[in-house]
């Protein structure tokens, strides 16, 4: 257990980094936010028509599977726009200290389950690139079933889609450089 806890710490710490690094220093992430023109009137009309913190759609789904209703929405998301905001009415610090705290926490916890996963693997008794390729491949994993999928489904941009493709698959491949350090089949029987 010492031996995934060391291994969770190493490969969360890496993995938060690296996002650090990813949105700050590193181009991944550059040009995949975009920045609305005439942010107030939109911002305006935001405000008087959400009113509480959520996840909004348009054109809005049929709240039944009325045919009419159905069709008149297929109609207005083959003409557009469509879109998806995360909004919410009351903002707040954009780093905050509770959000690194619970974004270190979450990377750690992400890298236990990741180790853990190592250690009941047969890669585990592979050599220390083979560990690494191993995480980096839940990397791919998370990618493939998040990432792309918001592409497929929810009409995610290509270029951000790329850029937290990218950022996913890197970081996963950096945790990996801590987690299979530590984590070995030797150590493993030993415990």
């Amino acid at each position: 257990m010492k031996q995934l806890i060391f291994a969770a710490i190493a490969g969360g710490i890496l993995l938060f980094v690296w996002g650090w690094l990813a949105w700050t220093i590193v181009p991944v992430h550059d040009g995949t936010l975009h920045s609305i023109e005439n942010e107030e009137a939109v911002v305006t009309a935001m405000n008087v028509n959400m009113d509480k913190k959520g996840v909004y759609v348009f054109p809005a789904m049929p709240a039944s599977h009325d045919p009419v209703a159905v069709e008149e929405y297929n109609q207005k998301y083959q003409a557009g726009p469509v879109g998806m905001i995360i909004y919410d009415p009351h903002g707040g610090d954009p780093m905050s200290a509770t959000q690194m705290i619970i974004g270190i926490i979450i990377s750690i916890l992400s890298a236990f389950l990741a180790a853990w996963f190592l250690s009941r693997s047969t890669a585990a008794a592979s050599n220390y690139f083979g560990r690494v390729i191993y995480i980096g491949m839940l990397g791919i994993f998370i990618t493939l079933f998040s990432h792309i999928v918001n592409w497929n489904w929810m009409n995610y941009p290509l270029d951000y889609t790329t850029g937290w493709s990218l950022d996913t698959i890197i970081g996963w491949i950096f945790a990996g450089l801590g987690i299979a350090a530590i984590i070995k089949t030797r150590k493993i029987s030993e415990a």
